[in-house]
């Protein structure tokens, strides 16, 4: 397939998809498919046109057309979330970037500038990335793809609990360990160093002792 046909087919193929995916959610839900449909065709439509412009799936390959349907299909809502947030933040950091998405199943900004975010700190919204693949952020596309529709609220319920743990640590036996002198801080922290989390401080423990951070970080050793 050529690259052109990369880019046509990805148009024309994405609307398809998502006009399947939110009737049959209009079906489950019993609400008015004309609407969702239309709805569905409009987001398959942009959605197409950027991933067909950067040309992010090989659609020349079995992989490459199936990635795109279960995308646009089992983790729509991941997809959805990712191209609206993930677009309307990343936009402020770097460039849409077609050697960074070319055949990787994914819409991918390159950074600006040579640090901070988008270069030290990378990060996937569904199938929208700042930075590239880096070390992990491969493996939350898998996670979307593998746990579809509950992936979004097992992060939300992952981040409540961990926040919830932090805090009661910190406000009693951190608290006492620190006034006693045998911890640095009362807080729990995440791993530090070249191996170690993204994101340090009070924070950086509830994002890493998350299962998708923990899934992620596991794949680098």
């Amino acid at each position: 397939m050529t690259d052109t046909g990369k880019v046509l087919g990805t148009i024309a193929v994405a609307p398809i998809v998502t006009g399947f995916t939110m009737t049959m959610i209009a079906l489950l839900a019993q609400v008015s498919a004309g609407w969702m449909l239309l709805v569905g065709v409009i987001f398959g439509l942009l959605y197409g046109l950027m991933a067909g412009l950067l040309r992010a799936y090989d659609l020349a390959t079995h992989t490459g057309v199936l990635t795109l349907i279960v995308d646009l299909s089992w983790s729509f809502i991941s997809t959805i979330i990712g191209f609206v947030l993930g677009n309307s933040i990343y936009i402020f950091f770097g460039n849409p970037s077609r050697a960074l998405s070319e055949n990787e199943g994914w819409i991918a900004y390159q950074a600006r500038g040579t640090s901070g975010f988008g270069v030290d700190v990378l990060q996937t919204i569904g199938t929208v990335n700042l930075g590239g693949a880096g070390k992990h952020e491969k493996v939350h596309l898998l996670q979307a793809r593998i746990l579809g529709p509950v992936f979004i609220p097992l992060i939300i319920v992952s981040y409540i609990i961990t926040g919830a743990i932090q805090i009661l640590f910190t406000i009693t036996i951190g608290a006492i360990l620190k006034a006693t002198g045998s911890r640095d801080t009362a807080y729990l922290c995440p791993p530090s160093g070249p191996d170690g989390s993204a994101v340090p401080g009070f924070f950086g423990w509830i994002y890493y002792a998350t299962p998708m951070e923990l899934w992620a970080y596991s794949t680098e050793h």
